[in-house]
């Protein structure tokens, strides 16, 4: 039981920013990450819908990017397409992360 606790409180405090923290940010210091940035901006934050959150992905993969950011917004659309809160957080670092470095 003490094994499965943390992970059970970090897989439900995930859920809950997930619900109620916006979907995400990206730096804007290029015209991808603008795009990104703005994409997961006009949501608010993603809810539990999965049809919101496969529009999302669709509208990230469309993005006009290449090398590292083409990389870091396909990964963050697939684990928000696919509801996988954990992928979603650390996606989201990592995108965040490659915008601020502007590669």
């Amino acid at each position: 039981m003490r094994k499965i606790l943390p992970s059970a409180l970090l897989a439900a405090s995930a859920v809950g920013a997930l619900l109620v923290l916006p979907a995400g940010t990206a730096n804007a210091l290029t015209p991808a990450c603008q795009a990104a940035n703005d994409i997961l901006a006009s949501y608010g934050s993603l809810g539990p819908s999965p049809q919101q959150k496969q529009d999302a992905a669709d509208r990230l993969h469309a993005i006009d990017a290449s090398g590292q950011e083409r990389w870091a917004i396909d990964n963050y659309a697939d684990a928000l397409a696919k509801g996988d809160v954990a992928l979603v957080g650390n996606n989201a670092a990592i995108l965040n992360g490659v915008c601020q470095t502007g590669q």
